[in-house]
């Protein structure tokens, strides 16, 4: 699904709070575009993404894409699908947390992590 010139593609931004920061972000089938994160931890953070219409329960819940926010003093990470994009059927939704497994519920620290999308 490509964005019209009328409707446009939307943004999302999230600064990570002493959580996992389970979001909904669009509660309805969508697609999304582009990921831009940051990680100033000094440790490997992880951003789960899922295809569900709430938020994840996380370590329950089973991600369709997890990305390495690499460790270091200030790390970026910037994936674009494209003009058609990633297209989800349920719903997008993330999570972000200390551990690769999708049963990991650790939570990330506040203020550490920055999550900015783009979707329709």
């Amino acid at each position: 699904m490509m964005p019209s010139p009328s409707s446009g593609a939307k943004s999302f931004r999230l600064v990570s709070a002493a959580s996992t920061n389970a979001t909904s972000i669009k509660a309805k089938p969508g697609t999304l575009f582009t990921i831009a994160t940051f990680n100033i931890n000094a440790a490997v953070r992880f951003l789960k993404i899922y295809d569900l219409a709430v938020a994840p329960t996380v370590g329950t819940s089973v991600p369709v894409l997890t990305m390495v926010l690499p460790a270091t003093a200030i790390s970026v990470l910037v994936v674009n699908f494209g003009m058609l994009g990633m297209k989800f059927d349920n719903g997008i939704a993330i999570a972000l947390t200390t551990g690769l497994a999708d049963a990991d519920t650790g939570a990330v620290a506040a203020n550490e992590q920055v999550v900015n999308l783009t979707y329709l």
